[in-house]
């Protein structure tokens, strides 16, 4: 795996030579493939690339693990939303947790789909994705008295504990964040010198650097870097402002160095282009379609199992009733129903002339009153009426119309409801009524 250090968004890259353990500069992602590329060593194809810290946002939140997750990754994202230029919900966010202390990260994703394609043009995959001053080693000393600075001409870095570090666009500032601050861990930049006593030598500053690094044995290796390349500016501003702080300077002899197994950190925010990324908004619709989905195949499901249920019980109760009319006739289930009833139906619906007639006498006096008609039941003697009327007078005066036309007429059951109306039921011998109209003949 390679390991490329982006320092700023168009600065040179650096790669890491694990061999002479320093860093080598391409001057873009076109000079990385021509090198690189072409080598048939699959190792060479990947790469862990520390991205600038100046694109990561950070955040030191006094919520409790169990708030963070309740939150959620929305909740988190708008936790950056007063220091975010991007829409919150195009941040990737990660999470750094020590003891009871929480620090959050957010990365635009349009920078990490920026970077993984120009890995790509560059015929390379990323495999890690981190800040950049991960590469600063870790300061011995914690509580904020001590700091490890690295600047050259593209970036500076400053790194406060294992777990925090930020980029630096003004020192004096950052110094008057850490009120404990007591001594400034400097990493000379990692481009490398022809001949470092020549540099120290001829340089004012150097003077002082180079009794900072005497007092510690440094030694420096050679470089093919010429003397004037190495600009000093900054270096002079840098310990300009150190000294004014009345700060412990140190030198360091080691450089940045690349992190081991960058694709477990907690804050690699590589994202696999393989990965679907559904928008929560997406992923709230699919999952209401899915419940919406779910809940008509169970409705489905519990009406098919009463409608079956129902069925066999009107099998069961029609085989009854079936049974209970023909006793001696059993109910065949290869014949439909309505074939083996049909006939004997159509026999037995055949009222006697009677009945007939006695409807025929009576139906025209119940439609010349104000009197309804609400059912009728045939017996073999009588026919029984039940009659709704205004009032219970109207009910006693059919009674009598019906006495006075020779039928043999009886009132009973008369019940009234909320509408003020009453229903009775009114039962006509027919019997009597054939005896009658026999004896009326024969006189």
């Amino acid at each position: 795996m390679l390991h490329v250090w982006l320092r700023a968004q168009h600065s040179p890259l650096a790669v890491w030579h694990e061999d002479a353990k320093q860093w080598q500069t391409v001057d873009g992602w076109q000079q990385l493939q021509a090198i690189y590329g072409s080598h048939k060593n699959n190792a060479h194809k990947t790469l862990c690339l520390y991205f600038p810290s100046s694109h990561l946002l950070q955040v030191d939140t006094e919520f409790t693990a169990a708030q963070l997750k309740q939150l959620g990754i929305s909740g988190k994202q708008y936790l950056f939303e007063e220091m975010s230029l991007t829409p919150v919900e195009q941040l990737a966010i990660r999470q750094i947790s020590h003891a009871d202390r929480h620090q959050l990260y957010a990365l635009s994703q349009n920078d990490i789909e920026s970077w993984q394609q120009s890995t790509k043009l560059a015929g390379m995959t990323i495999t890690a994705l981190l800040p950049d001053f991960l590469l600063l080693p870790t300061p011995e000393e914690g509580a904020g008295q001590q700091v490890t600075l690295y600047q050259d001409t593209q970036t500076m870095l400053l790194r406060q504990s294992l777990r925090q570090g930020m980029a630096v666009s003004y020192l004096p500032l950052i110094f008057e964040r850490f009120p404990h601050l007591s001594e400034v861990n400097v990493l000379l930049p990692i481009a490398s010198f022809e001949d470092t006593s020549t540099l120290f030598n001829s340089n004012p500053l150097t003077d002082t650097f180079g009794d900072s690094i005497a007092s510690h044995d440094i030694g420096l290796q050679k470089s093919s870097t010429p003397i004037s390349s190495m600009p000093t500016d900054f270096m002079a501003q840098t310990l300009a402002t150190i000294t004014e702080h009345q700060l412990l300077l140190t030198t360091l002899t080691t450089t940045p160095k690349p992190i081991e197994n960058p694709d477990r950190h907690a804050l690699n925010f590589f994202i696999k282009s393989t990965d679907s990324q559904l928008s929560p908004y997406l992923r709230v619709a699919m999952m209401v379609a899915l419940s919406a989905l779910v809940l008509q195949m169970a409705t489905d499901g519990v009406q098919w199992y009463q409608y079956n249920n129902a069925a066999i019980a009107t099998k069961s109760e029609i085989a009854k009733q079936y049974q209970s009319w023909f006793a001696d006739e059993p109910l065949s289930t290869r014949t439909k129903l309505q074939v083996q009833l049909q006939p004997k139906l159509r026999s037995d619906s055949q009222a006697p002339d009677s009945h007939m007639a006695a409807l025929a006498r009576i139906s025209p006096l119940i439609k010349q009153s104000s009197l309804h008609a609400q059912a009728l039941v045939m017996q073999p003697s009588s026919l029984s009426f039940t009659l709704i009327a205004p009032d219970r007078t109207s009910l006693d005066t059919f009674t009598s119309t019906l006495t006075a036309q020779g039928l043999s007429a009886k009132l009973a059951q008369v019940s009234g409801n909320e509408q003020g109306q009453f229903s009775g039921q009114i039962t006509v011998s027919v019997i009597e009524n054939n005896n009658t109209q026999a004896n009326t003949a024969a006189s």
